[in-house]
């Protein structure tokens, strides 16, 4: 299999990019021959990875990350490197379709329990997949280890963590070594997607890479993180990073 794809360390975080057809090419390649954990980039998922806390471990732990957002396509243009971006519900149903040749097996976890029950009954229909299992994503860490034991019994093969940054990345990257699956990723608001709860943005903003901007609108508690996408914007384009 002939994948044109390039690897990229952004402050020592592990970058895969080239056309999305090829990232998912080499995505597909990859699983199997060791366990995967793959990060959608993006600008406010960066800004929190240079404060140095648990999430930049996190990130740099990961095998590797894909360029989610359009900043971070920009970023990465900035050091000469072209790239497509990933969006991260895109690679989740990219896997999905995947799955449904493959037979892989699924396990969702995050959101509100009612919310990712829908969420996987629609995707089993929607997708022709397996749902091995799914668990909401409100619990604290001393439930952790139960969780990561219902996960692992559940021999899922992919495991889909949709509780939001910095938690998803945290909870995988405290229970890495645990975890079984082949596949682990974090997959933000998808769910609530799926389960029809919140809408993806228009394909208008989509193109333009603006579906930060709509999701703002439609949840306007996420406001509260335009101080960092202002911090991001205003140091690509002052030359900094």
């Amino acid at each position: 299999m002939n994948i044109l794809v390039g690897r990229f360390l952004l402050k020592d975080i592990p970058m895969v990019y080239g056309s999305q057809d090829d990232i998912y090419s080499f995505i597909e390649d990859q699983i199997g021959k060791e366990k995967l954990w793959i990060v959608t980039l993006n600008a406010l998922m960066y800004m929190e990875y240079l404060k140095g806390n648990e999430y930049s471990k996190a990130i740099s732990k990961a095998s590797f990350s894909i360029p989610d957002g359009v900043g971070i396509v920009k970023l990465l243009k900035k050091k000469g490197i072209e790239t497509e971006r990933c969006p991260g519900i895109d690679t989740m149903k990219y896997l999905l379709e995947l799955s449904e040749i493959n037979n892989y097996r699924i396990f969702l976890l995050g959101s509100e329990e009612s919310v990712v029950g829908q969420a996987a009954q629609i995707i089993e229909k929607m997708f022709n997949v397996n749902i091995v299992g799914f668990h909401h994503g409100y619990f604290d860490i001393s439930a952790e280890r139960e969780v990561v034991r219902k996960i692992n019994d559940s021999k899922t093969d992919l495991l889909f963590v949709g509780m939001g940054i910095p938690k998803q990345e945290s909870f995988i990257f405290r229970n890495y070594e645990t975890l079984q699956a082949k596949l682990m990723m974090g997959v933000g608001g998808s769910f609530d997607v799926f389960a029809g709860v919140t809408r993806r943005a228009p394909l208008f903003f989509q193109k333009l890479g603006l579906e930060w901007l709509y999701r703002m609108f439609e949840e306007p508690h996420r406001f509260k993180k335009l101080p960092d996408l202002f911090k991001f914007y205003m140091n690509l384009y002052r030359n900094k990073d």
